[in-house]
């Protein structure tokens, strides 16, 4: 009879849940570790908040082969260049 609040205090601190990870707020920074985990592979539209948190960019954009883009440089936003298979040829800030 002992063990059951012990078991039962333990089931509750597995449902504990985990806080969100904090929205990223710049200044965007992309660092080799980030560049070797995604460049080469295929884009996904999911992995876009992921690479953005991995280089603290509240903002980012995805460019393909012949978009056109704004020139402007904002030093919160993540640039994921694209190739024409898509996959990511290269991560920049600006």
């Amino acid at each position: 009879m002992t063990k059951t609040p012990l078991l039962l205090s333990l089931l509750a601190a597995g449902c504990a849940t985990i806080p969100p990870k904090p929205a990223p707020t710049g200044p965007c920074q992309v660092t080799e570790a980030t560049r070797m985990r995604f460049i080469g592979t295929r884009y996904r539209l999911p992995m876009r908040d992921e690479i953005a948190a991995d280089a603290n960019a509240p903002t980012a954009r995805t460019l393909r082969p012949d978009d056109v883009v704004t020139m402007e440089f904002n030093p919160n936003r993540l640039t994921i260049r694209l190739d024409a298979m898509k996959r990511i040829e290269g991560l920049v800030c600006g």
